[in-house]
């Protein structure tokens, strides 16, 4: 297989959880040597997070561990004691990149701060991803993604308009801050090529959720208009929602031209020709957008009943060949054996020595000469007697030592 996009790049991965583990992933998974630095014993709390097979908890099956940290490699270290620091420095002296997610000052106080090593590795791209970000009065809060949702405008406009405000499913601004995270690695490394500088990166899950608010806080700063919350209703279309049908839910849109329109004249609508009802047409929710968007209601009404009688795929399937933009709305279930999916091997599979053989989700996006890699996810110390007997130098009896010591 050819070398991936990014092997000329060593990481060292101190971070924990989900933010800065998905963004070394990506790292990894295209080509990065990523060593994951675990404190000894319990390794990264991830490990103790589900979902386990047969739900049986175990630290080297769990679900979301495996999913984060594919293609590293693991080493248990106390970088706190300081016989953990000098062994981290000397990592740091052969790697290119530090990602930390420890709350503010934590590092500072072991000596490992960027202040602490910018003299000794003024090459070294050093970054820092927390809830708030490393300056600002909120800096030593702790949150997690239901907090950093609640702090940008992303949530405030979802949900129902006569309810609290929502956030979507699963850990939505973990995973959007490991990608700025992952950003903010490519550019500053981009930046040290050009030059010879290493630099401080600051990341906040916060203001990462916050970046992708569609355009709410604009709409305020320009005009002073709040975006309210609108149901799963886009706020400018109707229909254009989420709506039950026999067998699930679909995406209804009906598009530009799937409502009657002076350049359809004489001819039947799509959306009447999906209803199989032409008289639809003379409707006067069929002619005026407004309408539908007022009384969206008796809109939803006139679509229950062919809904409620079709599978989400005939529907889809009879909707988009009237060219009209409808989705189905997948389970997990569904997602792995979408057919779209395994013609371009979306879904790859590798084995681990504890879990057995798991499907993971595939690239992100795909690169003709230097593709993704397909591995899995490190034993806890697994890479330790590689790393400090294989590369750093230290002897077989000293890695006894530091177990004993419970610095490994």
């Amino acid at each position: 297989m050819p070398e991936g996009a990014l092997s000329d790049i060593r990481v060292i991965d101190l971070s924990r959880g989900i933010a800065g583990p998905y963004c070394t992933k990506l790292l990894a998974d295209y080509g990065a040597e990523v060593i994951k630095v675990e404190p000894p014993g319990e390794g990264d709390p991830a490990r103790r997070l589900g979902p386990f097979p047969n739900d049986l908890p175990h630290s080297e099956r769990s679900g979301l561990f495996l999913h984060l940290n594919t293609n590293k490699k693991s080493v248990t270290l106390d970088v706190s004691t300081t016989s953990g620091a000098v062994i981290l420095k000397r990592l740091l002296a052969r790697a290119d990149v530090l990602v930390e997610s420890h709350p503010v000052g934590q590092m500072a106080e072991w000596g490992l701060g960027y202040d602490d090593l910018k003299g000794d590795f003024p090459n070294l791209v050093y970054v820092s991803i927390t809830p708030f970000g490393q300056t600002g009065p909120y800096r030593e809060y702790q949150a997690n993604s239901l907090v950093a949702m609640a702090m940008s405008a992303v949530m405030y406009a979802t949900g129902d308009p006569d309810k609290e405000p929502l956030t979507t499913g699963g850990t939505p601004a973990d995973y959007l801050a490991g990608e700025q995270c992952w950003l903010g690695v490519l550019a500053a490394l981009i930046h040290r090529d050009r030059e010879g500088q290493g630099q401080h990166v600051d990341v906040s899950m916060a203001e990462a959720a916050a970046s992708v608010d569609e355009y709410n806080a604009a709409m305020y700063a320009f005009g002073g208009a709040i975006r309210r919350r609108y149901y799963s209703h886009h706020v400018y279309s109707y229909p254009m929602d989420i709506l039950p049908c026999k067998d699930g839910y679909v995406v209804v849109i009906a598009g530009a031209g799937g409502f009657p329109s002076l350049a359809t004249v004489g001819t039947a609508s799509p959306m009447a020709l999906l209803l199989e009802n032409l008289e639809l047409d003379q409707h006067p929710l069929f002619s005026s957008m407004g309408d539908r968007m007022v009384r969206w209601q008796e809109v939803d009404e006139i679509l229950r009943p062919y809904l409620e009688s079709h599978t989400a795929r005939e529907i889809v399937e009879t909707a988009q060949a009237l060219r009209m933009p409808f989705a189905y709305v997948p389970t997990v279930a569904d997602l792995l054996a979408d057919e779209h999916l395994k013609a371009r091997g979306f879904f790859v599979e590798a084995e681990h020595p504890e879990a057995g053989n798991l499907t993971y989700p595939g690239p992100p996006f795909r690169m003709s000469e230097t593709p993704f890699r397909v591995g899995r996810a490190p034993l806890l110390g697994e890479h330790n007697e590689e790393t400090l007997v294989g590369e750093l130098g230290y002897e077989k009896e000293d890695l006894t030592i530091l177990r004993d010591r419970d610095i490994i």
